[in-house]
């Protein structure tokens, strides 16, 4: 179902995480959602590939933060990356990860949203309230 989903309107970015990387995911949404982003979240797990894939078949950007803790390998990312689609790999810590991304380490909470905001800049819906 989620997959029919993806292609409807106003479906959600995803943001795709390792479960140690949590609290990030959580700041990141929040963040996203107050900006006026819809944002769904994604833990990886042994089905992640197949969850990206799925997810980077539709029109709206696929987040992936990225640290040592992360279970994707060389051949997952080549697999994600061969799909084509609107990924945007972060890396979270100073681990090297198997896939190009740009680097949140040391930057603060201002400087993330900036980067951000600027990986995503297109139109979005009007935060709530």
């Amino acid at each position: 179902m989620w997959t029919r989903l993806r292609h409807a309107v106003d479906v959600p970015i995803l943001v795709s995480h390792a479960v140690p990387d949590g609290p990030w995911a959580e700041w990141i949404t929040h963040e996203l959602r107050a900006a006026g982003y819809a944002v769904d979240v994604h833990i990886a797990r042994t089905d992640f590939v197949e969850r990206l894939l799925a997810a980077l078949s539709g029109s709206d950007p696929v987040l992936v933060l990225l640290s040592a803790e992360h279970p994707g390998v060389a051949a997952d990312w080549q697999r994600i990356t061969d799909a084509g689609g609107d990924l945007v790999p972060l890396c979270l810590d100073a681990s090297t990860p198997a896939l190009t991304c740009r680097s949140l380490h040391g930057l603060d909470e201002e400087e993330v949203l900036e980067l951000l905001l600027g990986l995503l800049d297109r139109p979005r819906r009007h935060p709530i309230g």
